[in-house]
């Protein structure tokens, strides 16, 4: 029910805009996805950290992995899956290469709040440096374009809570 909810907080919240939009990935796009009014909302982090808590467990499975969140709406969201998990997160700019936190060479599992074709979190890894452990990423919308096959060419599998289509964008 909560993924549900979520589809329908990112309409009331207006998280969709359309109109002629420059992407981080350097891209144009018709529509833009904000998630900030998503972290400004008690409800909406409530299922974002318990998506991503859920997600996380399920992933980990016995093992741990380092949390890393992605700099940019990839940290907020790994911020709330800390604060259930009772962890820390490391934080990875992929523009400047700072580093937040004391990396370690085990599984990671990266946080970022939209993917398009998954650069922000190869940036991260390779900062980081690759690893040939189990590594992840987790975001809660995906918008199509190549990040879950960019992502597993490098060993990272990509779970997503929604897509673009689910959220009724063409």
């Amino acid at each position: 029910m909560s993924l549900e909810r979520l589809k329908e907080l990112f309409h009331e919240l207006n998280c969709v805009q359309y109109g002629n939009f420059k992407l981080a990935s350097g891209g144009i796009s018709y529509y833009k996805i904000i998630c900030d009014p998503l972290f400004e909302n008690p409800e909406a982090r409530g299922i974002i950290g318990k998506l991503g808590y859920e997600a996380l467990q399920e992933i980990e499975n016995g093992k741990t992995c380092e949390i890393v969140g992605v700099v940019t709406g990839g940290y907020e969201f790994a911020k709330l899956v800390v604060e259930r998990a009772g962890r820390k997160a490391i934080s990875v700019n992929p523009h400047n290469g700072e580093v937040k936190g004391s990396p370690k060479d085990g599984s990671r599992c990266y946080f970022e709040d939209i993917v398009t074709k998954g650069g922000s979190v190869l940036k991260c890894h390779n900062i980081l440096g690759r690893n040939e452990k189990d590594n992840y990423a987790i975001s809660f919308v995906d918008r199509l374009e190549g990040a879950e096959e960019n992502l597993r060419m490098r060993g990272i599998k990509l779970k997503c809570f929604l897509t673009k289509n689910d959220l009724g964008i063409k």
